[in-house]
């Protein structure tokens, strides 16, 4: 899953700031923000609350747990679906990359299958 020091550095980088702004903002030291990135500590709940209203997201949407996924020779599993409605959900690379991974392998799939009962049936023909 992905945590949420990873969360907080995407935020940041999709908003466009530098940890020392996002520090300042939240009227704490740059190096604090930087463990909370690091997952080295976590935020009081005082600061979560803070966080989200920096991130415009919903402090629901900050601590959900976002899916994960794991794509090796054609496989994809998929962990913690989580909210579709996330911003995380809808805007993760991972998600897009595996959907269309997957969408590739379900073609490919799809097209053999129907050589195969187009083989049967001329075969049946016969």
């Amino acid at each position: 899953m992905v945590s949420l020091g990873t969360k907080l550095a995407r935020l940041r980088k999709k908003k466009g700031y530098t940890q020392q702004e996002v520090a300042d903002l939240l009227n704490i030291s740059q190096p604090a923000y930087h463990k909370w990135e690091t997952d080295l500590a976590k935020p009081a709940i005082e600061n979560l609350l803070k966080i989200s209203e920096v991130y415009e997201i919903d402090l629901n949407d900050l601590l959900e747990e976002v899916p994960t996924f794991n794509i090796t020779n054609n496989e994809c599993s998929i962990q913690n679906i989580g909210n579709p409605n996330s911003n995380f959900y809808a805007e993760s690379p991972e998600l897009i990359n595996g959907i269309l991974k997957n969408q590739d392998a379900i073609t490919n799939l799809l097209n053999v299958q129907n050589k195969l009962i187009e083989t049967l049936i001329d075969k049946i023909k016969e």
